[in-house]
C-alpha cells in the first residue's frame, strides 16, 4: 500500500514537473530603471491644501526608481520602488520647507498581452498590488515635522517594446494611494491620506 501511495506521489511530482516546466522556461525577467514626474496629489495632511502652511503636492516632481518583473506568456509578478524628492516643495507657502519626499514599493500583480501576439511590437499591460508609503516632511526651525510609513494600493498600465533581444523601452502610468486608518492629531484632518501619480519611462532590460 505504502509502495503504491509512493508511486503515485513521485508519478504526480513527475507529471506536475513535466507541465510546469514549459511554463517556467518561457517566463522572462525584466529589470526596469526608471525616470519620470509624480502629479496630481491630493491629501489630508494638514500642511497641503488651500489654506496649506506648505506648497500643494498637485505640482509635479521628478520622481526615479526601479522595478523587477517576472513575466510569462500573460501574468507576471513585479516589485516596484520609487522615489519622488521635495515632493512638498515648490511654491512657498506660509512657512518654507527644507526637505520632504515620498517613497513607494509595492509588490504587484502583472496582467499583459500575450507574448505570442506582440514578439514584434509594443506589448501593453496592466498592473496592481499594494505595499507601503513612506512620507516625509520638514520645514525651518522644525516648525512642522512628519514621517509617516502608510500601506499603499497602486493601480496602472504601461506599454513595453524591445529594440533588440535584450534591451528595450518602457512607458508607465500608475496611480498610488494610501489606504491607512491611522490618525495623528494635529497632522491630518481625519485619517491620514496621500494619493498622486506617476508617469515615467524606463529602459526595459529582459535577461
Amino acid at each position: 500500500m505504502r509502495r503504491s501511495r509512493t508511486r503515485a506521489f513521485v508519478g504526480s511530482v513527475a507529471v506536475g514537473l513535466m507541465l510546469l516546466g514549459p511554463r517556467q522556461a518561457s517566463a522572462e525577467w525584466q529589470f526596469k530603471p526608471f525616470v519620470g514626474a509624480t502629479y496630481g496629489g491630493d491629501s489630508t495632511f494638514l500642511f497641503v491644501g488651500p489654506l496649506a502652511l506648505a506648497p500643494n503636492p498637485n505640482n509635479p516632481h521628478l520622481a526615479y526608481g526601479v522595478n523587477g518583473l517576472l513575466l510569462g506568456e500573460i501574468f507576471g509578478v513585479e516589485a516596484d520602488f520609487g522615489h519622488t524628492p521635495g515632493f512638498f516643495q515648490g511654491r512657498e507657502g506660509l512657512v518654507s520647507v527644507t526637505s520632504s519626499g515620498v517613497f513607494t514599493l509595492t509588490g504587484n500583480l502583472v496582467v499583459a498581452m500575450p507574448r505570442h501576439l506582440t514578439q514584434y511590437t509594443l506589448r501593453p499591460y496592466l498592473v496592481a498590488g499594494a505595499g507601503l508609503m513612506h512620507i516625509a516632511f520638514d520645514t525651518t526651525e522644525n516648525v512642522i515635522q512628519v514621517s509617516e510609513r502608510l500601506r499603499a494600493m497602486d493601480l496602472g498600465a504601461g506599454v513595453t517594446g524591445f529594440v533588440t533581444r535584450h534591451v528595450g523601452v518602457s512607458w508607465d502610468v500608475r496611480y498610488f494611494r494610501s489606504i491607512d486608518r491611522t490618525i495623528q492629531n494635529g497632522v491630518s484632518l481625519g485619517s491620514e491620506r496621500l494619493s498622486f501619480w506617476r508617469a515615467s519611462m524606463a529602459m526595459a532590460i529582459r535577461l
